[in-house]
């Protein structure tokens, strides 16, 4: 069977990473709790996959679909308040490919505006505009059906993984290796790991003053932090 092998850290945090070998079958959001559990995480939050490797760039997003609560947080598709919200939704959606129900529904009779609003929607300033807002408002990608396989890995490429939005702990996901004869075996696993997990949730001290304390990953200056560690060929020789 094929697997990657990633190399995963966090950027300044350290000589801390971990080496995770997952099947080329299994998918994004596998690998999200493989992750959860290498680095001792709580799992608690919600996160990102972005192929590009920057943060936010929502035309290489995978993540959880919108409304999707792992947790149970909020009410569920079936509850009388999402059933509420429902029925609060148009009737009349305005498609591009066929705007004339829309255009009908707008503008009545009145075939002179419906004219000069179908020769604007076929301008190519209105095609510039659709093919931006289409750029931003792209649908991200599905963790839970997007095998790794279908996403072009070679050895070498960066992505990132973003945890906790509010938070925004960002992992440097390197693909170290790839094995197109790996034997069966319980994918995803640890295949190596080097250094002690930061906390999730740092720990204040007893004797801390309030306006001292900084968060976590702010306070990079007293990290004992290693660029090397940091380097994509910095494990060449483990």
């Amino acid at each position: 069977m094929k697997t990657y092998t990633l190399h995963i850290s966090i950027p300044g945090t350290g000589r801390v990473w971990r080496k995770i070998e997952i099947g080329a079958a299994q998918t994004l959001e596998q690998l999200h709790d493989a992750i959860q559990d290498a680095f001792e995480f709580d799992n608690d939050h919600l996160y990102s996959f972005f192929m590009s490797g920057k943060a936010w760039d929502r035309k290489t997003e995978y993540c959880l679909p919108d409304g999707y609560d792992p947790l149970n947080f909020f009410e569920q598709p079936g509850d009388p308040l999402a059933e509420e919200l429902d029925e609060e939704t148009f009737d009349i959606e305005f498609d591009p490919e066929n705007p004339e129900t829309f255009l009908q529904f707008m503008f009545g009779d009145d075939q002179a505006s419906i004219e000069k609003a179908r020769q604007a929607l076929e301008s190519p300033l209105f095609q510039q505009i659709r093919d931006h807002l289409d750029e931003v408002y792209a649908e991200p990608g599905d963790v839970r059906t997007t095998p790794l396989d279908s996403l072009g890995l070679t050895i070498g490429k960066n992505f990132l993984y973003l945890f906790d939005y509010g938070d925004e702990w960002q992992f440097t996901v390197r693909v170290h290796d790839i094995n197109f004869n790996a034997p069966e075996a319980d994918y995803p696993r640890i295949v190596q790991s080097v250094g002690d997990p930061p906390p999730q949730y740092p720990v204040f001290e007893d004797d801390y003053e309030a306006d001292d304390f900084i968060p976590f990953r702010g306070f990079k200056d007293n990290i004992d932090s290693n660029d090397e560690d940091d380097d994509p060929a910095a494990d060449n020789e483990q």
